[in-house]
């Protein structure tokens, strides 16, 4: 399953909009990547919160929008399409096996009789109020992470299955108490199994836990670009520990980088391995996943690098990321582009999906993407402003400010050699514009 598009109505701070997510262009490229930015309090991570709210669970989308009582969202899926509506304080979750359409969509936002759902009836939305929301949930499994969560220690045992809650405890993007345990006990499992099928295989090929541990361990040593390998000690008792670049840490002993990638990435390979015990390869499965701020914690070196480790590690992903790097944004090659803008009321629309450039640097996002149009600090941006007003002035006739005009130049150039160099061509700029004025030509 995949989420194919979002409607909103009344649903602050956006306009009324669908808000479609096409499918990637090259199906070789990995995860598919849809990247939400937009300045703050655009509704960024709000719109992932109702996505979250649509694979099965509203507790944050509650929260955010507590005190708005009359809005009304439709998430629709395909492949085992399902749409899901909130409406008024009902908030309610309905499931259904049959397609839906541009109609089915309306009929849900004028809360008009509903179409059969899985469970066979049709009848008014209010009706429904008292089923519970998770009962049938999408077969495709969601995780939401955000970005400063980090992973620490917890006290595991030798093989010891790990045991999970409700489904819906994924979607909650901070962390819930038993996430480092799950992540914990869910890797050394993986590491001891890897190593007894070490020790019993007789074909030399790679087995399951073996490809895992593989291919976990070879993302992070690129993301970081310093050997990463997971270990498990047995005394005093047993342990996870990393060796990271040969030296060995506790989680808690890592950078908080490199925390927060083990919070979400390594939380993934875990939960699917302890999930899906049976599969050759659970990590090749669908997956929905809801990232806020990825880039929390991170040097830029390593926000180019993580993106693309979870479109490889994850082939079959959706990959909602919420994000205000422009080091993440053009790490993608094959993605879409949400922009998120907001009008000086502070409702926001956004704008048709763009499809990622794998030619594009870091600075044509910030200018291009992000909207940055300033290169320095304020200060130097005020005095290149009051520069170009007296510029612009000279050029205009007023001769009495050339004076004033060259005394800003020579300011703002002892302020860096940046600074200097820029002053040395806007000052030659200046003299053949006046020149070309003087001519006529």
């Amino acid at each position: 399953m995949r989420i194919e598009s979002v409607t909103l109505k009344n649903f602050p701070p956006f306009t009324d909009a669908t808000i479609p997510f096409p499918e990637r262009s090259d199906q070789n490229q990995g995860g598919e990547v849809h990247l939400l930015t937009g300045q703050n309090g655009s509704g960024k991570t709000r719109l992932l919160c109702l996505l979250a709210a649509a694979c099965g669970d509203s507790t944050e989308i509650t929260a955010r929008t507590q005190g708005h009582t009359a809005w009304q969202a439709v998430v629709v899926g395909c492949q085992d399409s399902f749409g899901a509506i909130w409406a008024n304080h009902h908030r309610t979750t309905l499931w259904y096996s049959e397609k839906i359409g541009s109609q089915v969509v309306e009929q849900l936002l004028s809360l008009n009789k509903l179409p059969k759902n899985q469970f066979g009836q049709t009848d008014s939305l209010i009706n429904y109020r008292s089923m519970a929301p998770l009962d049938q949930a999408p077969p495709t499994r969601a995780f939401a992470f955000r970005g400063m969560a980090r992973v620490s220690d917890a006290k595991i045992s030798a093989m010891n299955p790990v045991k999970f809650e409700n489904p819906s405890q994924d979607l909650l993007f901070e962390p819930s108490a038993g996430q480092d345990l799950v992540i914990g006990q869910s890797m050394a499992n993986i590491k001891m199994s890897a190593a007894m099928e070490a020790l019993n295989r007789t074909n030399g090929k790679l087995t399951r836990a073996m490809r895992m541990a593989q291919r976990l361990e070879s993302a992070i040593s690129k993301i970081t670009n310093r050997d990463f390998k997971f270990s498990v000690a047995p005394n005093p008792q047993v342990h996870l520990k990393v060796y990271w670049d040969g030296v060995a840490m506790w989680l808690r002993q890592l950078p908080d980088g490199l925390r927060s990638i083990i919070g979400w990435l390594v939380a993934c390979v875990a939960k699917l391995d302890a999930i899906y015990p049976e599969h050759e390869d659970p990590l090749s499965l669908p997956l929905i996943l809801l990232l806020d701020e990825p880039e929390s914690h991170l040097h830029p070196a390593w926000q180019r690098k993580v993106l693309p480790a979870a479109q490889a590690m994850f082939p079959q992903a959706q990959i909602f990321v919420a994000t205000h790097s422009p080091f993440v944004i053009s790490s993608v090659n094959d993605g879409w582009i949400h922009i998120f803008r907001a009008n000086d009321e502070g409702v926001v629309t956004v704008d048709q999906p763009r499809p990622c450039s794998r030619g594009d640097t870091f600075l044509d996002v910030i200018e291009d993407i992000l909207g940055v149009k300033e290169w320095y600090d304020p200060e130097s941006e005020d005095l290149l402003t009051k520069f170009r007003d007296t510029r612009d002035a000279a050029l205009a006739g007023q001769v009495e400010k050339e004076p004033e005009l060259v005394q800003q130049a020579q300011a703002i150039a002892q302020r860096s050699d940046s600074l200097s160099d820029l002053m040395a061509r806007e000052m030659r700029q200046f003299e053949r514009q006046k020149a070309q004025a003087a001519t006529g030509s």
